[in-house]
């Protein structure tokens, strides 16, 4: 029995790659060397419901309606990303300013600024197409603390994506952090004594009230297991490294 606060050993038999099921296997690691099979625009995405909704809701690999509470599973992959938008109002389709991939630096992913002023953009320019990042969030920036909308937060988004890899299934959803849940989840990810492709997490809601009076879901992340170090290096190979390879295709839009 698991005391609290004391992780469950996760079997292995609960999620596919570690079955031992030779076709599977087989499967994974000759379609993975083709650098084709696993596709960024294929994973299921799950949105954080909006108005401080508790529920997820997604359609799964089976074209499925689910609604759940927690999302459940390793976590084979996460990244940090920022994205500068030329507009509070984002339409369909469109692509950000600037997006970042390590919230060091960032590169030019749109030409029509928007609402964006030239010049304030230019002054943290520091190559081709590529610009100081860390710089422009900090406070005094055009783009830094207090000039986000309504003169909260920033001007620049910044967000996490993470892939959750659930029982049975044989690929990961994506699971967008952002707003005011970034902050949570990135503490939590520094905490970990394992390698997070080891981690069995939970994903649940909480509903909050934004400093401006505005309710949102705030995701609460909970890590509730491991799986072994030689378990850990079959989902790094089948799903964390490819993921890594395709991490500049993480597009995660503009989420509040």
């Amino acid at each position: 029995m698991t005391k609290k606060n004391e992780l469950a050993t996760v079997e292995p038999a609960t999620f596919l790659a570690l079955q031992g099921d030779d076709d599977f296997r087989e499967a994974m690691d000759a379609n993975l060397a083709t650098g084709e099979t696993i596709q960024v625009s294929d994973l299921i995405r799950v949105k954080t419901p909006a108005g401080g909704g508790r529920t997820w809701a997604y359609t799964n690999s089976e074209g499925r309606e689910v609604e759940c509470k927690a999302i459940e599973g390793l976590l084979v992959y996460f990244a940090p990303q920022g994205q500068l938008w030329g507009s509070e109002e984002i339409t369909k389709g469109q692509r950000p300013v600037l997006t970042s991939y390590d919230l060091k630096t960032a590169v030019r992913t749109n030409d029509n600024l928007g609402e964006i002023d030239p010049e304030e953009l230019a002054a943290f320019r520091i190559g081709d197409r590529t610009y100081d990042w860390e710089a422009m969030g900090k406070e005094g920036s055009p783009f830094g603390w207090g000039t986000g909308k309504g003169g909260i937060g920033r001007r620049i988004k910044e967000s996490r994506i993470l892939a959750i890899l659930q029982p049975g299934e044989a690929w990961p959803v994506l699971v967008t952090v952002g707003g005011g849940s970034v902050v949570n989840v990135s503490k939590w990810l520094k905490l970990f004594k394992v390698a997070h492709y080891r981690a069995h997490v939970s994903l649940t809601l909480q509903k909050v009230v934004s400093k401006g009076g505005i309710d949102y879901s705030q995701i609460v992340p909970e890590l509730i297991g491991t799986i072994s170090r030689d378990e850990g290096l079959v989902i790094k190979k089948l799903y964390t490294d490819p993921l890594t390879r395709l991490a500049t295709q993480f597009d995660v839009g503009h989420d509040a």
